[in-house]
């Protein structure tokens, strides 16, 4: 069976590559065998969310229904820019490798360096690229981490740099490979795409350039139809199992992602899975494209006119007045416009402290709570929103608990605490636990 490879922004060319000459092409990485990019080409030319979320489908159609691979250069991660600033590099796997992506995630660097020592012992699909291109490779990018870290999230590393630090690694993932490459140098585009290929007939144990001619198709093997009708079924069955792992993956992966309530920061990481959390005790909340103002987070309250705007912080300290200011000029802004929210600043304050250490029980400072208490405003740590959401979880079907975990967001003045038992504050300017 001749394989068929799609290649985005990667400099390489074979008979059986053909170019995605645009991320927002209407072209389907899931109607290939193989897909090859240089994760530095995400977000070069623009595109939208929409296209994005449909590519990491297609990428989880190739490799969970089709046993395909992916082959991607390994470079340093960041936001992708514009209005999918929701999305990272290696968010492209999100849905089909998220054990390979949490480690990269928490493990790339950025680091420029020739000097790579391959592994001869490991074994794999990649081993025939290195054979081939292993003069000819530099990194910019590594994983800070061990081989040991890698193995356990079911990774094998094929080259190192000179401190041991792995630039080169493929991970199995069901029928599938993920394959992370250094940089190639001075090389020819039909050589790597020799060496890529190399990889593809590996991975599906056969040599990928030969095709079977036309008139071999029509020479008959007793038998050889006898069980299509079962291989179907099967078939059928396969897509159904591998769509609920997928869907399951997808969901295990979305509620684990809670715990960066309590040591994540910045767009990428934290404000997210901090939208997700309102989402989950029942708030609408918009993505930041679909509203026109510029701060992080907004609330609406389906049934009543009740809505909020926040701002998200997590520092290695404490939440000062700089995100408080900031969620003020935004707040009286909207006055001034005739338009009032709540004022909610959601921190993560000592985001990388023992969740028991003392500096967490007092995550804002005294002039982010004087500001709040003269403005209205909420204080709202993460930790505590972990808290209410992993109640909710609980009893999904406890919609009074998501109601009084609303109110009572809504309705407090100052520092914002979770507990079991439920109380809406009659005075609005007084602290309260709610829960």
């Amino acid at each position: 069976m001749k394989r068929r490879i799609l290649s985005y922004r990667l400099a390489a060319t074979h008979s059986l590559i053909a170019e995605l000459p645009s991320f927002n092409d209407p072209v389907s990485i899931s109607d290939y065998d193989a897909f090859i990019l240089d994760m530095a080409g995400l977000g070069v030319e623009g595109t939208n969310a929409t296209i994005f979320s449909r590519r990491q489908n297609e990428v989880r159609e190739l490799l969970l229904l089709k046993g395909g691979v992916m082959v991607a250069v390994l470079r340093p991660n960041d936001q992708l820019p514009g209005s999918v600033n929701q999305f990272d590099r290696y968010s492209l796997i999100q849905f089909a490798a998220p054990s390979a992506l949490a480690l990269i995630r928490s493990s790339v660097r950025a680091g420029d360096g020739s000097r790579i020592s391959v592994d001869a012992t490991a074994r794999g699909a990649l081993s025939g690229y290195f054979r081939h291109m292993r003069e000819n490779l530099r990194f910019s990018a590594y994983l800070d981490t061990d081989e040991a870290n890698v193995t356990q999230a079911g990774g094998t590393v094929f080259a190192v740099n000179s401190v041991r630090k792995p630039v080169a690694l493929e991970f199995v993932v069901g029928s599938a490979r993920v394959c992370f490459i250094p940089v190639s140098q001075d090389v020819p585009g039909d050589r790597v795409g020799a060496a890529i290929a190399r990889v593809i007939e590996a991975h599906f144990g056969g040599p990928a350039e030969v095709a079977e001619p036309a008139w071999a198709k029509e020479v008959a093997v007793p038998g050889a139809d006898a069980h299509d009708g079962r291989i179907d079924e099967l078939e059928t069955e396969k897509s159904r199992i591998g769509e609920e792992i997928a869907g399951l993956t997808a969901r295990r992966t979305g509620l684990l992602n809670y715990r960066r309530l309590l040591f994540g920061s910045g767009k990428t990481v934290l404000e997210p899975v901090v939208r997700a959390a309102f989402r989950e005790v029942g708030f609408t909340v918009p993505d930041p494209e679909d509203y026109e103002g510029e701060w992080d987070v907004e609330l609406r309250e389906s049934g009543s006119s009740r809505t909020a705007v926040g701002e998200v912080e997590g520092p290695e300290g404490a939440i000062d007045i700089d995100k408080y200011r900031q969620l003020l000029d935004y707040f009286q802004a909207e006055v001034l416009e005739g338009r009032i929210h709540k004022g909610i600043l959601i921190g993560n304050g000592y985001r990388l402290k023992e969740l028991n250490a003392p500096e967490r029980q007092n995550q804002f400072t005294e002039h982010a709570l004087r500001g709040a208490r003269q403005n209205g405003f909420c204080l709202l740590p993460t930790t505590e929103l972990f808290k209410a959401v992993c109640a909710v979880l609980e009893a999904p079907e406890n919609e009074r608990l998501k109601i009084d975990i609303r109110n009572s967001i809504l309705a407090t003045v100052g520092v914002w605490s979770f507990s079991r038992e439920v109380s809406t504050p009659t005075n609005a300017t007084a602290e309260h636990s709610a829960g």
